[in-house]
């Protein structure tokens, strides 16, 4: 399974605990994600214990494809 088809079940299961609608999303979360692809946590900003090393904030939920992910998380840890 892809991260990005793994982000798009957890996004469900997110917006299903939060109570979001089409339209208006609640559940604020995001996927950390090292430049290396790892996924490190998927929480709300303020629970992100952070890392040595740069991440990316993938706001929650994803509805892009696997390419579309590695490219922002390439914009976001500055890997060009």
């Amino acid at each position: 399974m892809t991260l990005a088809r793994h982000l798009k079940m957890r996004s469900k299961e997110i917006c299903r605990d939060n109570g979001c609608t089409k339209d208006n999303h609640n559940c604020e979360s995001y996927a950390y994600i090292d430049r290396e692809g790892n996924l490190l946590d998927i929480c709300m900003s303020d629970y992100f214990q952070g890392s040595s090393k740069p991440v990316a904030a993938i706001s929650l939920p994803w509805v892009g494809s696997q390419a579309e992910l590695l490219d922002e998380i390439e914009e976001q840890t500055g890997e060009q």
